[in-house]
């Protein structure tokens, strides 16, 4: 029984000399090659050494991104010391123990493997292509249209372009056999488009009203708040707002007090007077037949539109909204004469919101004055 035992003890003795040996063998041929079977970027590296292992590495590093013909050269700082760090597993460094040396060696598939596949640092790479893409984007420029001198004046707009920062990443990390890597571009449409501005030739709501010129004060706000809604465009499922878009009314913005109705009294305010452009706009909003989402009627009759027909304005408090329901763009069209607010809209013509035969005003209409405002 005893001499099992003692039989057992030395082959397990022998055996750990011969894996130790084994090991200490191995780790003098095999210290300063990769392990068998290691792959980088679809290369097999197995048994180089580490200089040949980063030569190879760094050689597959992409050089520059282009477009066209320009280039724009790439930094890796970063992935640089990371690469460091990855061949110091696959190679690690001597420790002056070789025990330790040894143990080393035997782990260092595990360690590799625990590290992961080397890769371009993203942080880094995304950084570059986003400071490129400055320097590459192109802005659309959106087409324009004008009611100017009684005609509809339209620009065309040009194609925009944009780099697409996570496609080039996504090209820049897989492409390693490129030394330079084409930029991925987007084209941007302009919004609107010159087709879309073609399409708006259409009256749908043409409405007038009349004030009196020499309350000076009121017609400078009247006026001012027409200038804020002239050539306007609204979008097709926008929703309009007057407040948004004419703004608060200040006096750094040229509003000067007018009378305006507070709770049935009539008392002056900045920007009074500017309700007659919103209730002008709601009468030709209801002669297109857009949907309308917000509007409030003064507490007392107003002298411009018939009795329910007006749309008072307090910025912050009180707004008009409607949404553009139509098939396309609406252009806003509000201009002033002597004594005359004339608000058209122009748009695409459909049976829900069909062209106006015929402009409308209150007390009179446009027709009936002597010098037709265009």
């Amino acid at each position: 029984m005893k001499k099992t035992r003692l039989l057992i003890l030395v082959l397990l003795l022998q055996l750990c000399v011969t894996l130790g040996f084994g090991a200490v063998v191995s780790y003098g041929k095999t210290r300063d090659q990769a392990p068998s079977g290691l792959f980088i970027w679809g290369q097999d590296i197995s048994y180089l050494s580490r200089e040949q292992v980063s030569a190879q590495i760094r050689e597959k590093l992409p050089d520059a991104i282009t477009y066209e013909e320009e280039v724009y050269p790439l930094k890796w700082e970063r992935t640089n010391v990371e690469i460091e760090q990855w061949l110091d597993l696959v190679y690690p460094p001597t420790t002056g123990s070789w025990i330790i040396d040894v143990l080393q060696n035997l782990t260092r598939p595990l360690n590799v493997l625990r590290m992961g596949d080397l890769s371009l640092n993203q942080e880094e790479g995304i950084a570059q292509i986003r400071e490129f893409s400055q320097r590459i984007n192109q802005p659309a420029r959106i087409a324009t249209i004008e009611f100017v001198d009684g005609q509809l004046k339209r620009t065309s707009g040009s194609t925009g372009i944009e780099v697409n920062i996570e496609a080039t990443w996504l090209k820049l990390s897989q492409e390693h056999e490129q030394e330079q890597v084409e930029a991925v571009v987007d084209m941007v449409q302009p919004q609107p488009s010159t087709y879309d501005i073609a399409k708006i030739e259409d009256v749908l709501g043409d409405y007038s009203t009349f004030f009196n010129p020499h309350e000076e004060q009121r017609t400078n706000n009247v006026r001012l708040a027409a200038m804020a809604l002239n050539n306007r465009l609204i979008p097709p499922g926008g929703v309009f707002s007057f407040n948004e878009i004419v703004g608060e009314r200040t006096a750094a913005s040229g509003y000067s007090p007018a009378i305006v109705f507070v709770d049935r009294s009539m008392i002056k305010e900045i920007g009074g007077g500017i309700c007659q452009d919103s209730s002008t706009l709601y009468q030709a909003v209801r002669q297109a037949n857009l949907a309308i989402v917000e509007k409030h009627t003064h507490s007392l009759p107003v002298s411009y539109v018939l009795r329910g027909q007006d749309a008072t304005v307090s910025y912050g408090i009180l707004d008009f909204r409607f949404r553009n329901d139509t098939q396309g763009y609406l252009l806003i069209s509000a201009r002033t004469g002597t004594n005359w607010l004339r608000v058209r809209l122009f748009g695409i013509a459909d049976n829900t919101h069909p062209k106006l035969q015929k402009p409308q005003g209150y007390p009179r209409g446009p027709e009936s004055w002597d010098m037709d405002p265009k």
